[in-house]
Order: structure tokens, then C-alpha cells, then sequence
């Protein structure tokens, strides 16, 4: 009978192991999944954030060229004004060049674009030429 119990009790110590065995298997390749998972995550963040400077720094440059452009328009109006106009606006000219100082200013423009914009407002208005329903000005 010694023979049977121990067959017995070595075939349940062997289920035992094996069931133990295959649960850790288990959760060892569970793990690891995790652990691929986790580290193809880390990845991609550390990916998205470089993207993320980049474009950081693409943003920039572009804000920057868009606001020197808008000043070089701003200067070109300027001198319009006083070369060509003898230091006189419209008041299209007045309004044209607030919405452009406007875009400048909120892309971080101050200093020069603001006296560029300031000269064109405080310039004296042109008057309107006249016209065949408005002859309030005639041209000699």
C-alpha cells in the first residue's frame, strides 16, 4: 500500500507543480506583455514630445517671419504715406494699417511696428477726390 499512497501523493505533487508552474508561466508572459507595452508607450510618447518641440519651434519661426513681414508692410505703407502722399492718409490706408498692426502686436510685435502704425494714424487725413456726384473738390 505504500507504493499506491506514494504513486498517489508524487502524482498530486507532480499536478500541483505543473499547475503552479503553469500559472507562473502565466503570469510571467503576462508581464512581459506589460512590460512591451509599457515600454513601446514610453516610446511613443517620447516621440509625440519631440514632435511636439519641433513644432514648438516651427511655430516660432513662423510667428516670426509672419510678424517681420507684416512690419515690412507697415514701413512700405509708411513710406508711401510720406514719399509719395507728402505725409497725408486715407482713411483706408489708417484702417489697413491697424488691422495689419493688429496681427502684428498679437504675434508678440511692439516697439517699431507701434510708431510705424502711430505715424499713419496721426497722419492729417487726404480728402476725397472729387467727383462728378461730389464736386465739393474740384481739380483745377
Amino acid at each position: 500500500m505504500d507504493e499506491i499512497t506514494t504513486s498517489v501523493v508524487a502524482g498530486l505533487i507532480i499536478a500541483v507543480v505543473g499547475w503552479i508552474a503553469g500559472g507562473l508561466w502565466r503570469q510571467l508572459k503576462m508581464a512581459r506583455a506589460a512590460l512591451k507595452e509599457d515600454v513601446q508607450r514610453k516610446r511613443e510618447h517620447e516621440e509625440l514630445m519631440a514632435y511636439m518641440r519641433g513644432r514648438q519651434a516651427h511655430d516660432r519661426l513662423v510667428d516670426e517671419g509672419l510678424r517681420t513681414l507684416l512690419l515690412c508692410n507697415l514701413e512700405t505703407m509708411q513710406d508711401h504715406m510720406v514719399y509719395d502722399n507728402h505725409g497725408i492718409a486715407s482713411n483706408d490706408m489708417k484702417f489697413r494699417a491697424q488691422r495689419i498692426y493688429d496681427a502684428y502686436h498679437s504675434l508678440g510685435g511692439n516697439g517699431h511696428g507701434t510708431q510705424v502704425n502711430a505715424d499713419i494714424q496721426d497722419a492729417p487725413i487726404a480728402p476725397k477726390p472729387s467727383t462728378p456726384d461730389n464736386p465739393t473738390n474740384p481739380t483745377p
